[in-house]
């Protein structure tokens, strides 16, 4: 097992990303996420890791930070999905990163698909998720993000002219039925 001191060490030499969810404290790590089975499956291996419901966060003492560095990207992924809100605060808190790739990236990917978005997005673009999800983190760059975004681009405007199809096809067959209705009552 780690030492504390050994732990501070590592961390101080390669810190964790900067994230909404996780900060590290001078003994723990907190994960700013609600409760759930499976952030409770990734941090099992971690001795003493506590949920605090009064608080509503983790605590992972800072001798597992090399076990939450490697289930990161899931950590975040649920983290998001238990605590939307922390997200839609750390971007109205910050309206300028809201240009940078991943902003961008993670916006567009939560308008179309919603809470399960990073791993739809990925598998749309035909991409791996761990790597968008470090990318996403800051921990590992990725080729041109203005590649990504154009490939999610013309996936969205495919995706939007398909749903305008599909609408008007609804609201014609929504015409012939109140048409239909009103022959009927005549």
């Amino acid at each position: 097992m780690v030492s504390l001191e050994k732990a501070r060490s590592a961390l101080a030499a390669h810190p964790l990303p900067e994230s909404p969810w996780i900060e590290v404290t001078e003994d723990a790590i907190l994960i700013k996420a609600g409760f759930s089975e499976q952030i409770l499956q990734l941090l099992r291996w971690v001795p003493r890791v506590q949920w605090r419901p009064d608080k509503r966060h983790w605590v992972v003492p800072l001798t597992g930070a090399e076990t939450v560095r490697t289930v990161l990207p899931e950590i975040m992924r649920l983290a998001e999905l238990t605590a939307p809100v922390k997200a839609e605060t750390v971007r109205a808190e910050n309206p300028s990163s809201a240009e940078e790739p991943e902003a961008l990236f993670r916006n567009a990917g939560r308008s179309l698909f919603g809470a399960e978005w990073q791993r739809e997005t990925a598998q749309a673009l035909g991409r791996n998720e761990t790597d968008l999800a470090r990318w996403l983190l800051g921990d590992q760059p990725i080729e041109n993000p203005d590649v990504i975004l154009n490939d999610l681009l013309l996936f969205m405007r495919r995706r939007a002219a398909s749903i305008a199809e599909e609408a008007e096809r609804l609201a014609a067959a929504l015409e012939r039925r109140k048409a239909v209705g009103q022959d009927t009552k005549a």
